[in-house]
């Protein structure tokens, strides 16, 4: 048995373990009221995200005494993810973790949408941690969202049906899915490609049937959504360092008690502390499972990529906040020293 597949085991023993102790402890309550939070996400079951939303809930139940009880729905169970955004902002669901979609809701959050940003997990955690990351939580409170952090869901590459891509030319032309976010439309655009937003729930049938050539993905979800049956050219660029905005809907937090909040901040820190462990080394073993599935990996040279993202630069400066701040993410490292 892989490690992978242990740690998994165990997990979901663990898992059971504490539905049980949460059971028993919500059965032998006060009697109070259960206020219950709808979290939806787009991943499937056994990736990083929903595993740690579901610690999440765990100790959210314990931490309450099984007053706040946190249902977890994957794989889209509720709803695309712009549905989804609109949901928490009227009050159907109440959480919810949310990619690149969310710029269209909160437009500042493109700042962390540039291609070429991070240099690296280290450089992701100095720059979401600090006092950037938290400049965007009165931007998500404006619009009716409650920021609890962010998740880190790894480096994106390209997939392709027909042919590896192994120049920044090879790309011309080809129709390329991206989330629906402008400024991703815009990097596929500087790298010559037609990019085409799509449904992430449509994505496999897309590329099955031929509606599109390729699309971009990170090595776990290119392998746990098996994109690699009809996509089987992997092409490891890592042109975006991707960010998922973990969110509740502000007035459903706000209605809280102070001491249920209290609880959901520590628990939302230790989540998202454990999803960026999991998902960095789901993405080792999921590089690993997709050698030995014998898909057709290249590492074409970068710097064509960062050249023509560097257009972006200047074209998106100014909608992101200047070029101040895309500085200050780019001479962030851990220790607080510049890397350029």
């Amino acid at each position: 048995m892989r490690v992978s597949e242990l740690r998994a085991a165990r997990w979901a023993a663990g898992r059971v373990f504490a539905a049980v102790v949460s059971l028993l402890t919500a059965g032998c309550g006060s009697g109070e009221p259960v206020t219950v939070i709808k979290a939806a996400l787009s991943q499937n079951p056994s990736e990083p995200q929903v595993r740690a939303v579901e610690l999440f809930s765990d100790l959210v139940a314990e931490g309450t005494d099984g007053r706040v009880v946190v249902q977890v729905y994957p794989s889209n169970q509720l709803g695309n993810q712009r549905d989804v955004v609109e949901g928490l902002q009227m009050g159907s669901v109440e959480m919810a973790n949310i990619a690149s979609v969310m710029a269209s809701f909160v437009p500042e959050t493109n700042l962390f949408e540039l291609p070429f940003l991070f240099d690296g997990p280290e450089h992701f955690d100095a720059v979401m941690d600090s006092e950037i990351g938290q400049r965007l939580v009165p931007d998500f409170e404006r619009r009716g969202l409650h920021l609890l952090g962010y998740f880190d869901v790894g480096e994106r590459h390209i997939m392709t049906t027909d042919h590896p891509i192994e120049t920044l030319e090879d790309l011309s032309g080809l129709k390329i899915r991206t989330m629906e976010n402008r400024l991703h439309l815009a990097t596929f655009e500087a790298f010559g490609a037609n990019p085409l937003p799509m449904a992430y729930g449509e994505l496999y049938t897309a590329l099955e049937q031929g509606v599109i050539d390729g699309a971009e993905a990170a090595d776990p979800n290119y392998f746990a959504k098996r994109f690699y049956e009809p996509a089987p050219y992997w092409v490891r660029v890592g042109w975006i360092r991707l960010v998922e905005y973990v969110v509740m809907g502000r007035s459903f937090y706000e209605a809280l008690s102070a001491d249920d909040r209290a609880v959901i901040d520590r628990a939302a820190r230790t989540m998202i502390v454990q999803q960026r462990e999991w998902y960095r080394a789901e993405a080792d073993d999921a590089l690993e499972r997709l050698r030995e599935a014998g898909v057709t990996i290249s590492t074409p040279d970068r710097e064509p990529f960062r050249a023509a993202a560097r257009g972006v630069y200047e074209e998106w400066a100014d909608r992101v906040g200047g070029i101040e701040r895309i500085e200050a993410i780019l001479d962030r490292s851990e220790s607080g020293s510049t890397r350029r």
